[in-house]
């Protein structure tokens, strides 16, 4: 049972509400903990150890403290933490003992005997320290080391109870970092291959709404704006606008997902300055509570000054066999299938064979509009 004072319970209060905000903001600044936790010990210095990447133990290299100088942790990073008789403790990554105090360990009438103390404790004004290790069977998240001056009492039972109150209050928040932290990264790796698309890409939520979007999709919004306002989207807070058309085009592919019947993944859309933009949709379909939902991803290129390559872009969405393309864009050129035929060598009916297939993949029922599609 803790046995702790009126000022303790207000001080651990205040330091579990940081915690508290910290985790649900995934910003956490140990430095600012570390501060809290000088008022709650009422100590002189703390020191923070944190995890190596695989959480396996600690990286010494990234080690900081709140007042003494970068200097005299380099030292013990670079020798003195050979010596320091807490060692094994206070970097074991096993789940025991996970707060303790320097006398837990060693003496401080032995301690006093060592090197250590003379020449490294005794420079920083260091004399007893509290321990607390952030570790559990999942993983290790660091250490934090509280220290006392000589001047000041040594450590004892209370400090060691308050500590073990908010020990899980300390470990939620560095597995809360952790987590965001990797979140956050995979964010900017994608966020990089997005910028990195020669084409515009833009992302939808389950509501239509943009998630993502690279700079390239960005400028290539701009001439679509231009288009009637009552055909647009404009989204608050995203510097981006859409053609309705689009919209209603995911929403058109998120209905047919449980259907047998394939819709068209594309379009051209012509705006009145004479740009010419390809769109392509990937309905990508999430798992969430058992509920599948739908993701769009829109792919944006600009073939405003490429227009004779716009058809045969639109061709390969269809998964038409080389010979059937060839057949596609000669038929969209006007010729008939005995022209088509002495073109490419084979009779006139394989090339009636291959207009019922590609009919049937595209959807398209009559020539003229293959043409259209094409053109």
């Amino acid at each position: 049972m803790y046995n702790l004072s009126r000022n303790d319970l207000e001080e651990i209060l205040k330091f579990v509400n940081l915690c508290m905000t910290n985790i649900k903001t995934g910003n956490v600044d140990p430095k600012n903990l570390l501060t809290e936790m000088l008022k709650i010990f009422q100590s002189y210095d703390a020191e923070f150890f944190p995890s190596n990447q695989n959480l396996t133990g600690v990286d010494l290299s990234k080690s900081f403290t709140l007042k003494e100088g970068k200097a005299d942790l380099v030292k013990y990073v670079d020798h003195y933490w050979r010596y320091d008789p807490l060692y094994s403790a206070q970097f074991s990554t096993k789940p025991t003992n996970r707060v303790f105090k320097t006398d837990d360990v060693i003496s401080y009438s032995q301690l006093k005997k060592l090197d250590y103390y003379r020449e490294y404790l005794q420079s920083i004004n260091w004399f007893g320290e509290l321990v607390i290790r952030l570790c559990t069977d999942e993983g290790f998240w660091g250490t934090i080391s509280i220290s006392r001056s000589p001047k000041q009492p040594y450590f004892n039972h209370s400090d060691v109870q308050k500590a073990e109150f908010l020990l899980p209050y300390l470990i939620n928040t560095f597995e809360a970092t952790m987590f965001f932290s990797k979140i956050n990264g995979e964010r900017k790796a994608f966020e990089q291959w997005l910028e990195s698309r020669p084409e515009g890409i833009i992302l939808l939520d389950t509501k239509l709404q943009p998630v993502f979007y690279n700079n390239k999709a960005r400028q290539m919004s701009r001439p679509l704006s231009e288009i009637k306002s009552e055909s647009l989207i404009k989204y608050q807070d995203v510097d981006i606008t859409l053609p309705r058309s689009i919209a209603e085009d995911c929403q058109r592919l998120a209905d047919s997902r449980d259907s047998n019947h394939s819709l068209p993944n594309n379009r051209i859309i012509n705006t009145k300055n004479g740009d010419r933009y390809y769109i392509r949709y990937t309905l990508i379909n999430q798992l969430c509570q058992e509920i599948l939902l739908p993701y769009f991803i829109i792919h944006m290129n600009d073939l405003t000054n490429n227009t004779d390559e716009a058809g045969v872009i639109l061709l390969k969405n269809y998964g038409l066999s080389e010979q059937e393309e060839k057949i596609a864009q000669y038929t969209g050129q006007g010729l008939t299938n005995k022209e088509i035929g002495k073109k490419l060598g084979i009779s006139q009916f394989t090339v009636q064979s291959h207009l019922r297939n590609i009919f049937e993949k595209t959807g398209i029922k009559r020539r003229s509009q293959l043409a259209n599609l094409i053109k």
